[in-house]
Order: structure tokens, then sequence, then C-alpha cells
């Protein structure tokens, strides 16, 4: 097999370094793999960096959703076999021997190796997926193999972290027009949905995924919140009956009790703090971090909701 390795990047310097040194160290015949690094319209050192490497560069001038990235990657590329690698994964050496051995596709990540106590935003992350994919997160604790399809797809994480698709499949995305949505699950949504395909989860498919700096992971939570207030606060569902209930609650509570309402909201996040937990150290974890990680997301609703981007 021949693989066209595809990076899609976007202010990148923090992480493309080890990005691309672990891609072009893989265990296999050079010969049957290209590497393309696609600058999204970076603003950084990241074209520079680029560019120091033996590998093919193409670029936009301007940031464009990274699905439009992807897609001039695969436009441009030679081989059949597409692996999209997000700038911030740290890939094993045997990664494409091990998509040749499953002969699959597509495939993604198992395993990301997230160090959950690296920050209190890793530790709140893990937890709270942990509870919302219970019991296919971690999937090491789950199996091996976990065939993404219609029956599970809401109750499975999906990293973006790798992806493997042939070609055929994904230039089939591209021409129904599905790629208009830049996220990745709704990528992997389309590919469910309306090609009828079940996506490939295996552990053995095991990845580093390293983190931002700290002030771009806090500019991400916030990108986050806006995104979530997009998706689901439009129109009437469970998510936006839930949000509003709460503000309408507190507000209650606080006209009707006021002596007693900081209390009352204080037991609350208690609550939900040993809900998240699995131990001691989690907890105190939690109780420092939630917080900020909370108000971030919800000033990202916010911005949705009056309309400022």
């Amino acid at each position: 097999m021949k693989f066209s390795v595809i990076i899609p990047v976007f202010n990148a310097e923090d992480t493309l370094y080890r990005c691309v040194d672990a891609v072009i160290s893989a265990d296999y015949p050079k010969d049957d793999f290209e590497v393309i690094i696609v600058n999204n319209g970076s603003t950084d050192r990241t074209f520079r960096i680029a560019t120091s490497y033996d590998v093919r560069v193409l670029g936009t001038r301007k940031n464009v959703k990274n699905i439009d990235a992807m897609n001039i990657g695969a436009r441009n590329s030679r081989y059949d076999n597409l692996l999209f690698i997000d700038q911030r994964t740290i890939v094993k050496k045997d990664i494409l021997k091990k998509l040749e051995s499953l002969n699959t596709s597509p495939v993604i990540s198992g395993e990301l190796n997230i160090d959950k106590y690296r920050s209190g935003h890793d530790t709140f992350m893990y937890l709270i997926y942990s509870k919302l994919y219970n019991p296919h997160f971690p999937q090491s604790r789950f199996g091996k193999e976990l065939w993404i399809s219609k029956k599970n797809f809401r109750r499975v994480s999906k990293n973006k972290a790798v992806l493997y698709i042939e070609k055929e499949l994904f230039a089939k995305l591209a021409g129904t027009g599905s790629m208009q949505d830049s996220s990745n699950e709704e990528f992997l949504r389309n590919i469910v949905y309306e090609q009828n395909h079940r996506i490939l989860s295996h552990t053995d498919i095991n990845v580093e995924f390293i983190g931002d700096l700290k002030v771009k992971t806090n500019r991400e939570i916030v990108e986050n919140g806006f995104k979530w207030g997009k998706k689901y606060l439009r129109k009437f569902n469970i998510f936006s009956f839930l949000y509003y209930a709460i503000h309408i609650s507190v507000l209650v509570l606080i006209i009707a009790y006021m002596n007693y309402a900081l209390m009352a909201l204080v037991v609350l996040y208690i609550l939900f703090l040993i809900y998240l937990a699995d131990t001691k150290k989690d907890f105190w974890i939690l109780f420092r971090s939630a917080p900020g990680e909370i108000l971030r997301f919800y000033i990202g609703t916010l911005k949705y909701l009056t309309g400022k981007s």
C-alpha cells in the first residue's frame, strides 16, 4: 500500500516539529508514502518550519475551514490511501504498517495516550468524556476494536488525531457537498449516515495527542462554547431546554432565596464535582480548574447568543 500523509496546519509552531518528525520517521518504505503539509493561512512561523522539511508544502493565503484544507491536500495527493494527521498529534513509527494490516477504511485512533493529569484542563475533559461516552472511553478499557455505526454514533468519542480514509470515499464526500460543516464530528457523521460506512476505531492505531500552549487552549474552550451554542441553541432540544432552565432556576433562586442562593450554588457545584471525579485527587483538581473551564465555555455560548464571533 502507498499512503499520502496529509497534515493541515494553522499556527502550529508550538507542535509542528514533533508532529512532522514523528511522521517522517515512520517505519515504512520511504518510496511508499509522501508527506503533504497544508499551511492554512498561518500567521506565525508555521510556514517557515514546514518548508524546512523535505516534504510537499501547500498553502492558502487566508485561513479556511479545516475540511477545505483537508480537501486541498487530498486533491494534490499522489496515492489512493489518505492519512490525515492533526497538527498536535505524534504518531507511532508503526502506524502505516498497522493500517496496512487492518486493511479497512475509514479508521481513526482508538488510543490517544492523553495524560489525564498533565493539566487541570486535561483532567476536566478526560472525566467529562468518561461520563459522556461510558463505557467506550477510554477505549482501551472497552476493547481493541470499536465499530462506529448509526446505532452507537452518539455514544462514542470520535477524536480528530488521525483519520485514514480511501481517496475515493473522501472524493464522494467532497462531491456531495457534505463537507460544508468544518467540525470533525460532522465529517464522520457524513461517512456513517450519508455513505453508510462504519468507521473502525482501533487501539492499535496508538498515538499521542499533545496540547497547545495554555493561552491557545483557553481560546479553544471559548471557541468550543461558541460552536456548541451554534449547534444546540438554535432550536429547541434537550440541550437548549437545560441551558435556559438552569438560567431561570438560578435567577429564581437568587430572587426568592437571596440569603441561601450562594450556599445552594456551592452545594450543587460540589455535587457535580463528586459525580465527575473518580478519585479524591480528581476532585481537588476539578475543584481548582473546573470554574475556569466552565466560565470560558459559557462565555463562548454567550458570544453565540449575542452574535459576537
